[in-house]
């Protein structure tokens, strides 16, 4: 009999404790729509050449693919398998404009349904005055006509 008694007191007071405790606040996270990420994949350096340091990671939200642009002095941004990793090559003395483009695919489950995708494309933008060895990126925002973002690298051979 004191052994039910036992039992039943700490089930009370355990019960009690759960019921008086404090409850359990859950954290939200706000995903930011205006933030772009551009850095090099692995560690860091200043000078790139063909085989090194030319990956980087580039991160933009879809609401604002379409009112960005990417201007390269002296290089080229290529996609890769990837879409968040994309390719910076070298072309001396040229200048080339990347952007995001609105590509419509019909869905593979459903036929009747097209699926919209940000593709990025980098086309030929003029010459280049600046140096050969000195790549210059700039992320520019449309609306606004400034600069969001500017990187300058040195290429080596």
């Amino acid at each position: 009999m004191i052994k039910v008694i036992f039992f039943l007191v700490i089930f009370f007071c355990f019960n009690t404790s759960i019921i008086f405790s404090q409850k359990i606040e859950k954290i939200k996270f706000q995903k930011n729509t205006s933030t772009i990420y551009f850095y090099q994949k692995g560690v860091f350096h200043d000078t790139i050449s063909e085989n090194f340091g030319n990956s980087f990671y580039l991160l933009v939200p879809d609401s604002i693919k379409k009112d960005i642009a990417i201007f390269i002095e002296n290089g080229r941004l290529t996609k890769t398998s990837n879409d968040s990793i994309v390719k910076l090559y070298p072309m001396p003395g040229l200048n080339y404009e990347s952007q995001f483009l609105i590509k419509e695919m019909v869905s593979e489950l459903d036929y009747k349904k097209i699926q919209k995708q940000f593709q990025l494309i980098s086309l030929i933008n003029g010459t280049s005055n600046v140096q050969k060895d000195k790549i210059i990126i700039k992320i520019t925002s449309k609306k606004e006509n400034g600069i969001i973002l500017e990187n300058t690298f040195f290429y080596k051979n």
